[in-house]
């Protein structure tokens, strides 16, 4: 006799919302990667960033409804490219302040961190492989996945910065025409990234809280609100950028 190990779904009211946010996610990434616009060089970089942030919701709801008890080598599969995040976000800002920018091949070493990030990940999964546990239960995870969460944080830090630089110098090239029209022409922009880097600032109290108080011991769960807040935002960014008008393109007289 065959016997089939029961298995449940733990889905709660975060679970739903990730759900939510996947299917709304991938909808925008399908959009921003495939529909024929002047920013569409431009618009591919935040597809691509939201297919990251994208990924790492997955990753948790995957974490959180218990998948390892169905399928126990799922966590092996890469899904988490952090390092990659502010790089991305950058370079969209980068091809819409400056359309005509051409990239070059040290521009790849903007990604150069995310090599060190799937390195962790290949030694976390030699390790489950050989202990039979999750990677986010093995070790070399417990050691090294908050180093890089602290990469992570220092590098959307500067991205984010250097993208609202890039901002401000676009609006210092534009001529006036009409009173203040340019200036007003990125600000949507300018305050979507304003506020998505709040929310990453977020994630300081949360870590010193957890380090000093809770020592540790707060869990992933109450790191949810935040991780819900910042996809919503990120799929803001992508639904405002898709539905405004070609900025950063000149408009004719």
């Amino acid at each position: 006799l065959i016997y089939l190990k029961p298995y449940t779904f733990h889905i709660t009211l975060y679970d739903a919302a990730f759900f939510g946010m996947l299917f709304i996610g991938f909808t925008f990434i399908l959009l921003l990667g495939f529909t024929r616009k002047a920013n569409r060089p431009a618009n591919r970089f935040l597809a691509i960033a939201l297919a990251v942030a994208a990924l790492w919701i997955a990753r948790l709801l995957a974490i959180d409804i218990h998948l390892s008890d169905y399928a126990p080598f799922w966590s092996c599969l890469p899904m988490q490219f952090s390092l990659a995040l502010g790089p991305l976000i950058y370079f969209y800002v980068l091809k819409i302040t400056r359309p005509d920018y051409k990239f070059k091949r040290t521009t790849l070493l903007h990604f150069s961190p995310l090599l060190l990030e799937l390195g962790v990940h290949i030694s976390e999964t030699v390790e489950s492989i050989q202990t039979g546990a999750a990677t986010y239960n093995t070790q070399i995870f417990q050691r090294l996945n908050p180093v890089l969460q602290l990469l992570a944080f220092v590098s959307v830090t500067i991205y984010l910065y250097k993208g609202h630089t890039l901002i401000e110098g676009f609006y210092q090239q534009q001529k006036f025409n009409g009173g203040d029209r340019y200036r007003h022409e990125l600000r949507w922009l300018h305050r979507l990234l304003a506020g998505f880097g709040f929310l990453w600032l977020l994630g300081v109290p949360y870590n010193v809280a957890d380090y000093f108080y809770y020592y540790h011991q707060l869990g992933l769960q109450a790191y949810y609100p935040l991780y819900l807040l910042s996809a919503v935002m990120m799929i803001w960014i992508a639904a405002a950028a898709f539905l405004r008008q070609e900025d950063g393109v000149p408009v004719p007289a």
